[in-house]
């Protein structure tokens, strides 16, 4: 019998030598640095007596939460959009892991060495360990050991599903594209009123001393932060977006305009409950803004010039090491210890390190381990990647 494919041998999404986009690749890198920005300030460097940086704090609060967000709708898009003519689940889910395992080994195990098992179970590491951590109801798992981490738990039933639900995706009518989108977009909008049914108990995280209208408790966070197949919708809103954009169903979105709707979104979100600051409020946003950086035949240098390039593809594991290195550095200096000027050079010199960790991860682990792996796909025959691809 033959193989099942994702696509026929004789079809693919887009035109062989357009599917670059780069402009999407520079993207990556600037969410990685909004995410570091709001670990950065819930690490509090800053003396407690500055209080002239309460501000900053608080337009940084949610960058993590907007961060995922677009890494989410971004791999459904990419992945829907480089799909191959002809490939098999099984190799497509090897690809996968092959890409995101062995920087979560290397990560786990140093966070590990690190800071120890910190407020979580010997069973809460093994399910990070094994990428299962998301799916458990608290936040000393799906936030335990290197707190990244969750979102690769989240990103593997991604991939699991996506070979089974792509062919669902194809067969929508080029016509019905937007509806579907927009169907899943109130779902997810929704999703907090749901979550909000589940029992009340210990309030979750660090907006636990603000009012009771952001409060929530930690298993409804979890319920729309991190449960996989809660996500798993914002993902199958960028397929739809990458078919959208492939088969020209859209109108060119200017992304200067997109940037703009996109800031809007994450501005309004500092003033929502805090179930809606999570993902609700930049779902739309976020999807406008991947839409049009795919469409944009010209874009900005700082996004599509060679070392932005580069630094979205260091992207992912300056993600899984930032937060190891601001850790370690709230461990030997202690939280709140600093005056301004101190505070800053600590900051600037603890992005420089996860950037050079970074570089290291990638150099020494990702990309060898990679083409190793991929050369050990028992579902495909031998072949290198290059350093670009997704």
């Amino acid at each position: 019998m033959p193989k099942a494919s994702l696509l026929p041998e004789t079809t693919a999404l887009v035109t062989p030598g357009v599917a670059r986009l780069d402009a999407l690749t520079g993207l990556r890198f600037h969410a990685a640095l909004l995410v570091f920005a709001f670990h950065l300030s819930l690490n509090r460097f800053f003396a407690d007596d500055a209080a002239a940086v309460e501000p900053l704090r608080f337009l940084l609060k949610n960058g993590g939460w907007f961060g995922v967000t677009f890494f989410f709708v971004l791999s459904g898009f990419v992945l829907t959009w480089s799909v191959r003519a002809g490939d098999t689940p099984g190799r497509f889910i090897w690809r996968r892991l092959a890409k995101i395992v062995p920087n979560h080994v290397v990560t786990f195990v140093i966070a590990l060495g690190i800071a120890g098992l910190g407020a979580a179970t010997v069973g809460e590491a093994a399910a990070n360990f094994f990428l299962l951590h998301a799916w458990v109801p608290a936040d000393t798992a799906f936030f335990s050991i290197n707190h990244p981490s969750w979102s690769l738990s989240a990103e593997l039933f991604f991939y699991l599903a996506f070979p089974f639900v792509l062919p669902l995706v194809r067969r929508i009518p080029g016509r019905n594209l937007l509806p579907a989108a927009a169907g899943l977009i109130v779902l997810i909008t929704a999703a907090p009123l749901l979550a909000g049914m589940l029992p009340a108990g210990a309030v979750f995280g660090p907006n636990h001393a603000q009012s009771p209208l952001h409060g929530a408790s930690i298993p409804q966070i979890w319920a729309v932060y991190a449960l996989p197949p809660v996500r798993f919708l914002e993902f199958v809103v960028g397929m739809l977006a990458a078919r959208a954009v492939a088969e020209r169903q859209l109108p060119r979105i200017p992304l200067g305009i997109a940037a703009v709707f996109a800031a809007a979104g994450y501005g309004l979100s500092l003033f929502l409950p805090l179930p809606w600051q999570m993902d609700a409020a930049y779902v739309l946003p976020v999807t406008v803004l991947v839409i049009a950086a795919a469409q944009d035949p010209a874009p900005p240098k700082a996004l599509s010039s060679p070392l932005a390039v580069r630094l979205g593809e260091l992207s992912f594991a300056f993600y899984m090491v930032h937060d190891i290195v601001l850790g370690a550095t709230r461990s030997l200096i202690g939280p709140g210890a600093l005056p301004g000027p101190a505070a800053v050079g600590v900051g600037l010199a603890a992005f420089a390190a996860s950037l050079a960790f970074a570089w290291l991860l990638w150099r020494a682990v990702e990309v060898p381990a990679n083409n190793a792996l991929r050369s050990l796909n028992p579902f495909t025959t031998r072949r290198s990647i290059t350093t670009r691809e997704a």
